[in-house]
């Protein structure tokens, strides 16, 4: 029996993947907070299939089964939606000469047992930065509205949950595991039947997953689903893909430790294998958060890059707040395009960012000040030892942060 409501969501996810039956949950289990955790963590439709191989005695409320089926049945339109789209998108990106890479959820739903199970909250398309705007002309042009501009990636929306995302940079210009994704284009291949539109080969793709998952794990935590992502990826590639090249390549990027400790976690989550403390913490870590972490987790991870146990901690604390409220130029240009090389124009840009922050997102802004003014020395030591017991002492992926 399962006693934990959150480790629960687990078991149900790996009974869908093992099809087999899920262990019965404990006397007591509060459902409610069962699917409360499925949802947070972007997997109660797939988590819908686990409860069919439920007994009927096992079976949660009814109210709670139809929020779980819902959820299912929202899943699939979803996904013929995003389907549908962005084979079009792709289609007419290639007619055009623009060429295009589909990135994470889009390509690795077809490795789960249906499609639907990997619910994405947007899809990702990498295109060259010189041919963002004529993406963005096609999409404006087919009904999207533009949320956001500028930096790592342009956002478009289409009702009724139709997001796109357009990189210019496979991840942040501030991570750079080790210079290995610079010319990921250059490494891709094109796929059949098109003149523009590549894939990634599959060792790059396992270590696109596992930088991306590190750029939230670091950032602040990530969700069950990532490291379900790595577990179904290499049991269904474990034949094809090169897991030596795999290796090296988690080598270069700075993750052989921290790519092997997720390895673990996904075994003890999805095979039964026996944990142990690194993987326990792991686990409980990523359980706490969300699909991309919380708040408090990303302060509490920002403030260990800059933590210095020899300094004052309240002096670091004022200076963290102020670079919070007043980031450099390495960020502002990547919000604001047109403030690079016009450090005048600074402050202007800083007024703009506090307005549409506090416009867009006025509660979440609220909660990260007073989580920056909140946090004592004794959270960020523990924080500091829990990221370099899961394997990121070895961090080189980040630029240095500096106060």
């Amino acid at each position: 029996m399962i006693r934990d409501e959150k480790y629960y969501v687990v078991e149900l996810l790996a009974a869908v993947l093992k099809d087999r039956q899920p262990r019965p949950p404990a006397p007591g289990c509060d459902w409610d907070v069962v699917y409360r955790e499925a949802r947070r963590h972007s997997v109660a439709g797939m988590a819908d299939y686990g409860l069919e191989k439920l007994a009927e005695e096992e079976q949660p409320p009814q109210l709670v089964r139809q929020s779980f089926r819902q959820a299912r049945l929202t899943g699939i339109a979803k996904e013929a939606t995003q389907h549908v789209t962005v084979t079009e998108l792709l289609k007419t990106l290639d007619e055009q000469g623009i060429r295009a890479l589909p990135l994470k959820g889009f390509v690795l739903k077809y490795a789960y047992p249906r499609p639907d199970m990997r619910l994405m909250a947007d899809v990702d398309i990498l295109v060259d930065d010189a041919n963002t705007k004529a993406v963005g002309k096609i999409l404006t042009s087919s009904g999207f509205s533009c949320e956001h501009e500028g930096g790592n990636h342009d956002v478009y929306y289409r009702k009724p949950y139709m997001n796109l995302e357009i990189h210019r940079n496979i991840l942040p210009e501030k991570y750079t595991f080790g210079g290995y994704f610079d010319h990921v284009f250059n490494r891709a291949v094109l796929k059949e039947g098109t003149q523009c539109i590549y894939a990634m080969t599959l060792e790059d793709f396992y270590l696109y997953m596992v930088a991306h998952l590190t750029k939230h794990y670091a950032q602040g935590g990530t969700g069950i689903r990532s490291i379900m992502d790595l577990w179904v990826y290499r049991r269904y590639y474990r034949d094809t893909a090169d897991w030596q090249a795999i290796d090296r390549g988690l080598e270069v990027m700075g993750l052989k430790t921290f790519g092997e400790n997720l390895m673990r976690l996904a075994g003890v989550w999805f095979d039964s294998q026996p944990g142990d403390a690194v993987t326990d913490a792991m686990g409980r870590f990523i359980l706490g958060n969300g699909t991309y972490g919380t708040t408090q987790n990303m302060e509490l991870s920002a403030f260990t890059k800059v933590y210095d146990p020899q300094a004052d901690f309240q002096t670091v604390q004022r200076r963290y707040l102020w670079r919070t409220l007043f980031p450099g130029m390495d960020h502002m240009r990547q919000v604001f395009p047109w403030v690079a090389g016009r450090p005048a124009l600074l402050p202007a840009a800083w007024v703009m960012r506090g307005v549409r922050a506090m416009l867009k997102r006025p509660k979440r802004t609220l909660h990260r000040v007073q989580a920056v003014r909140s946090t004592t020395e004794d959270e960020v030591a523990k924080a500091k030892m829990f990221y370099a017991q899961s394997g990121l002492q070895e961090l080189n992926h980040e630029k240095k942060s500096h106060l």
